[in-house]
C-alpha cells in the first residue's frame, strides 16, 4: 500500500510541474521539431529543437515541446551548454536545440544551444515615433510599403492598416509582392525579434 501511494504521490507530482507528456503520441510517432523552426532548419536523427517548456535542477531534467507533443530529456554535468550559463538559466518557451544519445528508454542530453536573439542593424530598425511620422504621410507620400511579416491567419485575426501579407516562411512564393520601384523604403514587421 505504501508503495503504490508514493507512485501515485510521485505521478501527481510529475503531471503538476508538467512532465508528463503529451499522452497522445507515442515517441515514434512525436515530431523531432517545431513546425516554425523548419522554416530556416533542419534536425537530424539524435536531435530535438523546439521550446524549453519547463527543467528541473533537483531532477535534471528537461521538457522540450515540439508542437505536437513534448520530450522528457535528462541532462547531467557533463551536458554542454551553448548560448547560456547553464540550462537551468535559459528561461521558459526559449527555442533549444537538443543533441541526444538514447539509454534503453531514457535520453540524455550531449549538448543544448540556446537560441539567441536576432541581431539587426540599428539603422535598419524604426522606431515607434518614425513609424508615426511615416503612417502620417501615408504610403505614396513616404514612399514606404507596409509589410506583415506573420502568418496568414495572425494577419487576417488583425493587422496594421495598409499592410499586405508576405508571411516571411513563404517569402519566395510571395516575391511577386513586393513594389518594382527599388528606391521604395520596404518595412516589414512581425510578433518581435527572433
Amino acid at each position: 500500500m505504501r508503495k503504490r501511494f508514493k507512485l501515485l504521490m510521485l505521478s501527481l507530482f510529475m503531471a503538476s510541474v508538467g512532465f508528463v507528456g503529451s499522452p497522445v503520441l507515442a515517441d515514434a510517432q512525436k515530431p523531432r521539431m517545431l513546425k516554425p523552426c523548419a522554416q530556416c532548419h533542419e534536425v537530424e536523427a539524435n536531435q530535438i529543437r523546439g521550446r524549453l517548456e519547463a527543467k528541473s535542477r533537483k531532477a535534471k531534467t528537461m521538457k522540450v515541446f515540439v508542437g505536437n507533443g513534448a520530450w522528457l530529456v535528462n541532462f547531467d554535468e557533463n551536458t554542454k551548454v551553448d548560448g547560456a550559463k547553464s540550462i537551468t538559466k535559459i528561461p521558459a518557451d526559449h527555442e533549444v536545440l537538443v543533441d541526444f544519445v538514447q539509454k534503453g528508454n531514457i535520453l540524455m542530453a550531449t549538448a543544448v544551444s540556446s537560441k539567441q536573439p536576432a541581431t539587426i542593424p540599428p539603422a535598419w530598425i524604426l522606431d515607434v515615433k518614425e513609424m508615426e511620422k511615416l503612417a502620417a504621410m501615408g504610403p505614396e507620400k513616404g514612399n514606404y510599403e507596409l509589410f506583415d511579416a506573420r502568418p496568414g491567419k495572425l494577419f487576417l485575426a488583425g493587422h496594421i492598416q495598409g499592410a499586405v501579407s508576405n508571411y516571411d516562411g513563404q517569402f519566395d512564393k510571395n516575391i511577386g509582392k513586393l513594389p518594382q520601384d527599388k528606391d521604395k523604403l520596404l518595412i516589414f514587421y512581425c510578433g518581435g525579434p527572433t
